[in-house]
């Protein structure tokens, strides 16, 4: 999906995203729980590609990205996944989300012109700040990419507009730290959200933290745009599959909670 098809879908309205991990439990299993989460009511979809070292994920994340590495996906597999996905869900916006140092591998080009070719429609790469991305962000523009910068609780104002400026939507976490679910402190996390959706223009995504059809539904009244989940669901694909006897219900499990986040049951 191209950048100009991601930001009409931004002007729509609200998208509940789901964060897979291209590899957990399969690349192929993946790609299908990628198609019941867009059946079941997702707007969007953030994809993250296995990666040894995910230094902004929490214990739930971490385990999906072992997982998808210990079963040998890679990030040409994830690339060629990538596409497979973009052909079964085209109408989809494929947020991507990738570690540093697999785009310093590839060549900022190389990759961002690659993400576009197999369907990314943005790129977020956390570990690459504001001030150290400038060729990053011209090879997302080469490639008709969207490039998305991460701000915090606690980034000020005045670095605040500079990574909305630089954003097609600004990435907000909703904590401190690492991604996870929590149970306490979600009505700051509002609060922040109303805020910086009263300081910018750029549409907020809204992340960390949420588990809940109650928190997404409160962070869209906030202001966010996009909610994305991904701790709570790499839980229950750790919970519901042991062996390739188990992907149907995983599948359909999958399903029924994204639905459930949606507010489509």
């Amino acid at each position: 999906m191209s950048l100009q098809a991601l930001h009409a879908t931004l002007a729509r309205g609200r998208s509940v995203s789901p964060f897979l991990v291209l590899g957990d439990p399969t690349l192929e299993l993946t790609l299908q729980l990628a198609e019941a989460a867009v059946s079941a009511g997702a707007g969007m979809l953030e994809i993250g590609f296995p990666y040894s070292d995910p230094v902004a994920d929490g214990p739930a994340i971490q385990a999906s990205q072992q997982r998808a590495l210990e079963g040998g996906a890679s990030t040409r597999s994830a690339f060629r996944t990538l596409a497979r996905i973009r052909d079964a869900c085209p109408d989809t916006p494929l947020n991507l989300l990738v570690y540093g140092n697999l785009v310093h591998r590839w060549g900022y080009e190389g990759f961002a012109a690659e993400a576009a070719h197999c369907g990314a429609s943005s790129l977020l790469v956390p570990d690459i700040p504001l001030e150290e991305s400038a060729p990053l962000r011209r090879a997302c523009r080469q490639a008709d990419l969207g490039q998305v910068q991460l701000a915090g609780p606690l980034t000020p104002e005045s670095r605040l507009l500079r990574l909305a400026s630089a954003s097609c939507f600004l990435y907000l976490a909703g904590f401190q730290g690492v991604t996870g679910v929590r149970g306490h402190g979600f009505a700051a996390m509002l609060h922040r959200v109303q805020a910086v959706a009263g300081s910018v223009e750029t549409p907020i995504c809204l992340g960390f933290g949420l588990s809940q059809r109650e928190q997404l539904v409160r962070a869209f009244e906030a202001g966010a745009r996009i909610a994305v989940v991904g701790s709570h669901l790499a839980r229950l694909v750790e919970r519901a599959f042991r062996t390739a006897g188990d992907a149907a219900d995983l599948i359909s499990r999958y399903g029924a909670a994204v639905r459930n986040l949606a507010g489509n049951e």
